[in-house]
């Protein structure tokens, strides 16, 4: 028997934005320090005094959705694509397994991915302190109230997300240190706080919509 991920066929709008991911980060990870600045001023969340009116090459707005196509490393990626792997085609798979439906799921994980960014920069700016966040966690961590709404509407949407709040209030009275690792919590919770938006992406998704 195939497992649940798998018995309504795997999304391929989630091994499209997986290989997108990784063959980003691949670049990332072994790119020239002047292309690896160049990755990293186009996509990264960043906030603080020193990063006040920085050239974006591509745009004030383009890090809020670009720094999930970054990462620290390899553990950092694998990680994050072992939970997009995941929770991905469960979401993917109630917006429909066509061209609409996989546009409104790169629609949500964009949204919930801005959401995380926004957060970031917010804590960033009543921290006055510098800060480079990157990564797909943010809008990953979207897909988690979207998983409990397709299980169960709002009360399994809260269910499923309480324990990830309350491990980043505990990143968040930590400092964000994990041994070696600094953790961007305030963007897991803003992307979670976007992902609460997915009723509004099935109501999009119905047919006649």
């Amino acid at each position: 028997e195939k497992p649940p991920i798998f018995r309504k066929g795997f999304p391929t709008v989630i091994l499209i934005l997986a290989g997108a991911i990784i063959a980003v980060s691949l670049v990332q990870f072994n790119a020239s320090d002047q292309l690896q600045n160049w990755m990293f001023a186009t996509a990264a969340v960043a906030g603080g005094p020193s990063f006040e009116n920085v050239y974006r090459p591509w745009g004030d707005f383009a890090p809020y959705v670009l720094h999930t196509f970054l990462h620290g490393g390899s553990f950092h990626l694998m990680m994050n694509m072992a939970m997009l792997i995941a929770l991905g085609p469960i979401v993917a798979n109630v917006l429909g397994n066509s061209i609409k439906g996989a546009l409104l799921f790169l629609a949500f994980f964009a949204l919930c991915a801005a959401g995380g960014g926004l957060a970031q920069v917010i804590w960033y700016a009543i921290e006055a302190q510098d800060g480079i966040a990157i990564g797909a966690s943010s809008a990953i961590s979207g897909l988690l109230p979207a998983v409990g709404y397709s299980r169960g509407g709002l009360k399994s949407a809260w269910a499923i997300s309480v324990p990830w709040i309350l491990i980043n209030v505990v990143l968040a009275f930590l400092g964000g240190d994990v041994g070696v690792m600094q953790i961007a919590w305030a963007a897991h919770l803003g992307g979670l706080a976007a992902g609460f938006s997915f009723p509004l992406f099935t109501r999009l998704a119905k047919p006649g919509r």
